[in-house]
């Protein structure tokens, strides 16, 4: 049996102006992405300030945030499960709750306020997971995969820009690290809490309907079996999502505090790296990360014009957590090595690059995406952020390229089992 997808056109619309509305759809959900990515990128320069006031662990406020992601994610996806029209007010919530998260961070002085801002960060970056899915509702098959990589990698764009952002700020105004962090923030609320406005304004996509083209052959599965697959599908990629997310926004949270702890760890080696150059380092990584993406959606868009050989996507995905595995095992080998932290970061940023995209497509290209669907996927995502910088924070930051090998390993594992079944 196959299945063939429709997207809804309205009868007295021209193709040109559905096309014009998917593009604008679709750069509305790149300037959110973009705002998360400011968002989520200001948290890194903003721990070195917390720490200083805080002098617990802040494991708490990580579990805050997992709790925030997980709900976040989760009711998002079914609010959009129930209401198949309502997905641009979803979006536009996390982007409020998001902007309202950058301006708490900074300020935080003690535990619990540090848990409430992280809490609602996640649950605005849970909510504006759902975007994730109305790209593939609004466009069609054979540019889903490209559409995600462009608007993931827009999410580095934002993560990129916050850290430089601070220090531009600190260097234009001769300000402090503390207030460059509070003025850059606030900069970066209310891009996101205008991107959430705007988008309201549009009108939302909703599923693509589904018909039957064929009637089944005595060779295909029974469907009981493939609901079955389908779920096992589901539930490994977003394990591997967990995974791949928590690689990035580790990296992204605790480089600075990483590199801060071995030059304590490794006294003499590393003392000449200043505050600035810790910041360039974060951005080198975020720079990494975006270039990986955007060239993941050129290669796509190269690999669907020349129609590649069977397995081609699966296998470049799983070349790319093995990229990633690679840089997170170098300071691990060569510890206190400056040239291992800069071509550390450089790799991981370009092999975890495409993951997100990628593991997204692979179950686009396997089933239809509904609200539930997106739910899990989202689910996976929240959690990955939470509990790897938990389990950072548990170990502690000097820790941190260890516990990202371990991310990047889950993720190889998983896409391997995926490129063994498409190619069996």
């Amino acid at each position: 049996m196959h299945l063939h997808v429709e997207l809804p056109l309205e009868s007295s619309t021209s193709l040109e102006d559905d096309l014009k509305r998917r593009k604008r759809r679709s750069v509305s959900y790149v300037l959110c992405f973009v705002c998360m990515g400011l968002a989520v990128g200001s948290t890194g320069p903003a721990f070195a300030d917390i720490t200083k006031h805080i002098h617990v662990n802040l494991s708490p406020a990580f579990v805050a945030r997992g709790a925030g992601g997980i709900m976040g994610g989760t009711l998002g996806g079914l609010i959009l499960q129930k209401f198949n029209t309502k997905g641009h007010a979803i979006v536009a919530a996390g982007a409020a709750s998001t902007a309202l998260a950058a301006l708490l961070i900074p300020q935080a002085r003690v535990l619990w306020q540090a848990g409430v801002a992280l809490f609602l960060l996640d649950a605005g970056c849970g909510l504006l997971q759902q975007a994730n899915t109305l790209i593939v509702w609004a466009q069609p098959t054979n540019r889903q995969t490209i559409w995600l990589n462009i608007l993931n990698g827009t999410f580095g764009i934002g993560s990129l820009l916050a850290p430089l952002a601070v220090a531009a700020v600190a260097f234009m105004f001769q300000l402090n690290h503390q207030t460059a962090v509070c003025y850059a923030s606030t900069g970066a609320a209310a891009v996101a809490l205008a991107s959430g406005v705007g988008l309201v304004s549009i009108d939302s996509p909703t599923q693509p309907k589904i018909t039957t083209t064929s009637s089944p052959s005595p060779s295909s599965p029974p469907p009981s079996s493939t609901y079955g697959r389908q779920i096992v599908q589901v539930i490994a990629t977003a394990l591997a999502l967990n995974a791949s997310v928590g690689a990035e926004t580790t990296f992204g949270a605790f480089a600075e505090a990483y590199v801060i702890g071995q030059q304590t760890k490794h006294p003499g080696r590393l003392v000449n790296i200043t505050e600035s150059e810790r910041d360039i380092l974060s951005s080198a990584f975020w720079c990494s990360f975006t270039f990986g993406r955007f060239a993941c959606a050129f290669a796509l868009d190269r690999y669907i014009q020349r129609k590649a050989t069977k397995g081609a996507e699966e296998i470049a995905l799983l070349m790319q957590a093995f990229l990633a595995l690679v840089g997170a095992l170098m300071p691990v080998v060569a510890p206190a090595s400056r040239a291992a932290l800069w071509a550390s970061a450089l790799c991981v940023g370009a092999g975890v690059a495409g993951l997100v995209a990628g593991f997204l497509a692979q179950v686009a290209r396997a089933m239809p995406v509904s609200g539930n669907v997106a739910a899990a996927t989202a689910l996976g995502t929240m959690t990955g952020v939470s509990l790897w910088q938990t389990i950072t924070t548990a170990f502690g930051a000097e820790h941190m390229m260890e516990i990202i090998s371990v991310a990047t390993g889950v993720a190889l594992v998983i896409q391997a089992c995926f490129v063994a079944e498409k190619l069996t």
